[in-house]
C-alpha cells in the first residue's frame, strides 16, 4: 500500500528517513535539479563531491539511481535519480524515472520527492509523480506500506492535477490486481461481480447479462465462444450518465484463453491467458477512474465476459456464429475467440445511436509495436487522433496503423458474411482490425490492440514481468479531455 501527499513546506524533511532529488545528466556530470534543496541537504556544498566518491557511476541516466548517502548527522539520507538530459525531459520522463523509486523506498521508511527545478509546467510534474509512485510501489502480494511526499512550490491547479495521478495510479493497479489473479477464481461470473460491485459503488448505472439475455440480444459469438466451459459466459454493461451516449467503449473479457479446439501449442503464451481479461478490465478501471474525478464521462460500456476452453460443447472450426443485427461469422480459428466477442460488442454499440465507438482487446502482438505501445486502427482520423494524443500525453502512447479495405477479401467466407482469421496467410493485428471494422457500419471506429503491452512475460524497464493496466491512463485522458477536464 502507498500512502501518497502533496506538500511545499520543506519542514517535512525533518521527519524523512530518504530525500529523493531528481538530478540530470550533463556533459560534466549530473546536476541536481533542486540546487538550492541540494546545497542544504547532506553536507550542504560537499553533496555533489561526496556522491560522487560514494557513487561514481552514476551519470543521471533516465530511471538510474545512486547509492544512498547517508550523512553522519540526524538529516535523511539522500537518494540520486536519472532524468536524462535536461533539454529532453518532460513529465513523461518523470514517469519512468520515478517508478524504480517507489519500488526501493517499500520498506525504507518516509521518503520526500523534491519536484521543484524541473522547469517543467507543475500540474504535470506532480500528476506524473503521483502516478509513478503509486504504480511504481504497487506490489500485490506485499503487506508492506510506502509513505511518499511530494514536495513542490506553487499552488495553482496543483491539487487538481494530484487528484488526477492518484486516480489513474489507483485504476492501474486496480487493473493489474485483476488481470494477475488466477483464471480458475475470476472466471466470468466472478469478473461480472467484481466490476458490477465496483459500479454500484460509485453510482455507474449497471446491468449484468446472463445467457438467456444475450440470446435476445442476438450476442451468438460471445455465446458460442463460452460453450466449452463450465463457466457461463456473460457481458457487463455501464451507463456512467446516461444510455444514449456520444461515446461506445468495448473491452475484451475472455478471463482464460486455452486456444478453444485450435488449442495453443505454446506453453510460454497459454502459461499467462489468465490476462486476456485485461482490455474489459482496462476499459472499466478507466471509466471509474474518470467517475471517481467527476468528469461524467459520456460513454456506454460494453464487456463481453467469457472462458474459452476445450470442452465437449465447443465451439469448433466451422462452425458460424451470429451477432447483433444478424450479420454472421464462419469461426476458422477458435484462438481468434477474442475478435469474435468484440465484433458482438460492436455491432451492439452501433445500433445503440453512438456517435464513435473504441474497442479494446488482447488480440495480437499489437500491430508489432513492442511492449511501449499500444497498435491503434480507425476509420476516423480525428478519433485515432484524439486517442494517440491522450495516450501520449498521459505517458502511455498508441501508434495508428494503416486499415486496408482490400484486406477483407483475406477473410472470405463462402458459408457466412465473413471469417475470423485467415487461411492463406499468417493471422495479424491488421486482419483482426479489418474484421472488426465490418461491424461498425457507418459509426466511426478505433480498434486498440493492447495484446504486446498489457502483459509483459519479460520485464522492460521499468516495468516488472506482469500486468501493466494498458491502455487505462491513455483512455482515461481521452474521458476528461471529452468532458473539458
Amino acid at each position: 500500500m502507498t500512502t501518497l501527499r502533496i506538500g511545499s513546506e520543506p519542514s517535512v524533511l525533518a521527519k524523512a528517513d530518504i530525500l529523493v532529488m531528481p538530478a540530470f545528466a550533463g556533459a560534466q556530470g549530473f546536476e541536481v535539479a533542486d540546487a538550492e534543496l541540494a546545497g542544504k541537504a547532506a553536507h550542504g556544498g560537499q553533496f555533489a563531491r561526496h556522491v560522487l566518491r560514494l557513487d561514481p557511476s552514476f551519470q543521471g541516466k533516465i530511471g538510474q539511481l545512486s547509492a544512498l548517502l547517508v550523512p553522519a548527522s540526524d538529516e535523511p539520507a539522500v537518494l540520486l535519480v536519472g532524468l536524462g538530459a535536461r533539454e529532453a525531459f518532460t513529465a513523461n520522463t518523470l514517469r519512468e524515472a520515478l517508478m524504480p523509486v517507489a519500488y526501493f523506498l517499500r520498506k525504507r521508511g518516509q521518503g520526500v520527492i523534491a519536484l521543484d527545478g524541473l522547469g517543467a509546467e507543475p500540474a504535470s510534474i506532480v500528476r506524473a509523480a503521483a502516478e509513478a509512485c503509486l504504480i511504481g510501489g504497487h506490489a500485490r502480494m506485499s503487506k508492506s506500506e510506502v509513505v511518499i511526499e511530494l514536495l513542490v512550490s506553487g499552488s495553482a491547479g496543483l491539487q487538481r492535477a494530484f487528484e488526477i495521478g492518484m486516480a489513474a495510479g489507483r485504476a492501474v493497479n486496480w487493473v493489474r490486481d485483476l488481470v494477475e489473479t488466477p483464471g480458475g477464481d475470476l472466471v466470468p461470473a466472478r469478473f461480472a461481480q467484481i466490476v458490477a460491485e465496483r459500479a454500484r459503488q460509485l453510482g455507474v448505472g449497471v446491468e449484468v447479462w446472463d445467457e438467456a439475455e444475450l440470446a435476445r440480444q442476438g450476442f451468438g459469438a460471445t455465446q458460442a465462444v463460452g460453450r466449452g466451459s463450465a463457466n457461463k459466459p456473460c457481458v457487463v454493461c455501464l451507463y456512467p450518465g446516461r444510455k444514449e451516449a456520444r461515446l461506445g467503449l468495448a473491452g475484451k473479457g475472455i478471463t482464460f484463453d486455452s486456444g478453444g479446439i485450435n488449442l495453443k501449442r505454446n506453453a510460454e503464451e497459454i502459461a499467462w491467458m489468465k490476462a486476456d481479461m485485461a482490455a474489459a478490465a482496462a476499459v472499466a478501471g478507466a471509466v471509474f477512474a474518470a467517475v471517481e474525478l467527476g468528469a461524467d464521462p459520456d460513454v456506454t460500456v460494453v464487456l463481453p465476459m467469457a472462458e474459452n476452453m476445450p470442452g465437449g460443447h465447443a465451439l469448433r472450426p466451422g462452425d458460424v456464429v451470429s451477432h447483433p443485427g444478424g450479420r454472421k461469422t464462419e469461426v476458422v480459428d477458435t484462438d481468434c475467440e477474442g475478435r469474435l466477442v468484440l465484433a458482438d460488442a460492436v455491432a451492439h454499440l452501433a445500433r445503440s445511436g453512438v456517435k464513435e465507438i473504441i474497442d479494446v482487446g488482447t488480440l495480437t502482438d499489437g500491430g508489432g509495436v513492442g511492449p511501449l505501445l499500444w497498435g491503434c486502427w480507425s476509420t476516423s482520423t480525428s478519433l485515432a487522433a484524439a486517442l494517440c494524443d491522450a495516450g501520449e500525453f498521459a505517458g502511455e502512447p498508441g501508434w495508428r496503423l494503416p486499415l486496408r479495405a482490400e484486406y477483407e477479401r483475406l477473410i472470405e467466407s463462402k458459408i457466412a458474411d465473413i471469417a475470423n482469421a485467415p487461411l492463406s496467410v499468417p493471422d495479424s493485428g491488421q486482419l483482426a482490425a479489418t474484421y472488426l471494422r465490418t461491424f461498425a457500419g457507418s459509426v466511426a471506429w478505433a480498434h486498440v490492440d493492447n495484446g504486446s503491452s498489457a502483459y509483459l512475460d519479460q520485464g522492460f524497464e521499468p516495468w516488472p514481468v506482469g500486468a501493466t493496466g494498458s491502455p487505462v491512463r491513455a483512455l482515461l485522458q481521452l474521458l476528461l479531455n471529452q468532458a473539458g477536464n
